[in-house]
């Protein structure tokens, strides 16, 4: 049996990824897995946020063990030789003295672990410790939109397009947005109005051109949003077309062109900042072309909200909205067996974010509050566990997954290959707010990875958000802590 080392896989890595033994076998490494370490899979496999993939990691050792693989080993032995003033009852001691009694049948053994305090542990004790790199990003994901230079002249005005050129802008990926600094204002219904050269407009790549998005593009009755310094804020418009509900359909309608072009003028004459990566995310959120969309960013910059209105403005496409997000608790301690009721309850907590921004979007009007709630009494929005999305196929839906950042790369893997035909899934996370800080990081979140993987695929887009739309406060919370 030509083994090329034995190493040590604790439970953050089954959990991690339940297929990792696979891949140490291909390598030719004996998995030696503690005894402490089933008995660990065996407490989480009813847990909210990992069970799934306890439940798999536990399929897959069976698997292993009953086709007699020499490859694994069950490590029943402790050994507290020289580490006795170890506390004899902890979880992550008895895998220490498990990899002592292996060391010293093998001479050395090196432990896997994502939890980075085994890892400072393992080391201070005179073992090797290594990270799990099998599904790490290659890059870090925090980049902003690319700026190329656009000439009027150069823009069919009859499509909205103009031709992709590698060697004068640059690299930009299949569905990457941009921004275009250009003498064309970007005004649909002025074609032939230029200005000074400046950042005018958004664009996206489609094959082999770029289709420029209207800066007064809107979506369930949200618009790009510039900040709490911008006049044209979300607030504001939203407030005015409430207002105006009574007024009569041609009223408002009338009211509604005239508010765009106002917006349009105030946006190009006094220069007021265009949220760039909102108004790309509208139009890439709302192309029949694309069936998976990552919107990522900082804490208050619209992810969930613009989400969640894409869904609703595109329900006549889908059977039904699914959403759901990682019942990951601060600092990844379980508490949720201790909240009453059933699990619908239990998850209340959780989806608070996600009802209050449903609350935004019904206070839009009367028509929307009832639309939302008629189609939440019908299941046609529902909210499911995580477990209960991972387990099924779904057709023809749209699944929002909010909180994505806490997801592993396997947990995205398995959510990802449950889309039926004719489904579309959103996934949202901040990468500076993972609450599994001891198993994961910017690199390893299950988020960073699969748009690391799959930015650039024609059925894949992928939006950096910048701007915090809270408040004040709030931008200056996620500018300078």
């Amino acid at each position: 049996m030509p083994i090329k080392k034995a190493k040590i896989v604790d439970t953050s890595t089954l959990v991690h990824d339940p297929s990792c033994l696979d891949h140490l076998i291909n390598n030719k490494i004996l998995a030696c897995i503690p005894w402490i370490v089933l008995e660990e899979l065996d407490g989480l496999k009813r847990r909210t946020d990992v069970g799934f993939d306890a439940r798999e990691a536990i399929r897959n050792i069976e698997a292993l063990r009953l086709n007699r693989s020499p490859y694994i080993k069950i490590i029943k032995d402790m050994d507290w030789t020289g580490i006795d003033f170890l506390e004899h009852r902890i979880n992550d001691h008895k895998i220490i003295a498990s990899a002592n009694s292996v060391r010293k049948e093998f001479g050395s053994v090196d432990l896997i672990s994502k939890d980075s305090m085994m890892r400072i542990k393992v080391r201070e004790l005179g073992f090797k410790a290594e990270d799990y790199y099998k599904d790490q990003a290659e890059t870090d994901t925090d980049k902003d939109l690319p700026r190329i230079e656009v000439n009027g002249e150069e823009i069919d005005k009859k499509s909205f397009t103009f031709p992709y050129n590698s060697q004068k802008y640059g690299e930009i990926a299949i569905n990457q947005g941009v921004v275009c600094v250009s003498d064309w204002r970007g005004n649909f219904k002025r074609l032939d109005e230029t200005c000074n050269t400046s950042e005018q407009f958004a664009a996206v790549r489609i094959d082999n051109k770029f289709h420029i998005v209207p800066n007064n593009i809107q979506v369930f009755g949200i618009r790009p949003y510039g900040g709490p310094s911008y006049n044209g804020n979300i607030d504001d418009n939203q407030q005015k077309q409430g207002n105006q509900e009574k007024k009569g359909r041609k009223k408002k309608q009338e009211n509604q062109i005239s508010r765009e072009n106002k917006s349009s003028q105030t946006h190009n004459e006094i220069n007021q900042p265009q949220n760039w990566p909102q108004t790309v995310a509208l139009y890439q959120l709302t192309r029949p072309d694309l069936s998976l969309i990552f919107l990522e960013g900082g804490a208050g910059t619209g992810k969930t909200l613009f989400a969640l209105a894409a869904a609703l403005e595109k329900r006549r496409d889908y059977r039904q909205i699914l959403i759901t997000r990682p019942m990951v608790h601060l600092e990844d301690m379980d508490n949720m067996g201790f909240l009453p009721g059933n699990i619908k309850e239990k998850m209340d907590p959780w989806l608070r974010p996600i009802w209050q921004n449903l609350s935004v979007l019904k206070e839009l009007s009367s028509e929307n509050t009832q639309l939302i709630d008629k189609m939440l009494i019908e299941k046609k929005i529902d909210i499911e566990p995580l477990d209960y999305i991972r387990g099924t196929t779904f057709w023809k839906s749209i699944l929002i997954i909010d909180e994505a950042q806490n997801l592993t790369p396997h947990q995205m893997k398995t959510i990802i290959t449950r889309a039926g035909m004719g489904t579309k899934i959103i996934f949202t996370g901040d990468l500076d707010q993972i609450d599994r800080k001891r198993r994961l990081d910017k690199l390893s979140s299950g988020l960073a990875y699969a748009i690391s993987r799959l930015s650039g695929q024609p059925l894949v887009a992928s939006i950096k958000f910048q701007t915090s739309v809270r408040s004040e406060l709030a931008k200056l919370g996620v500018e300078m802590l």
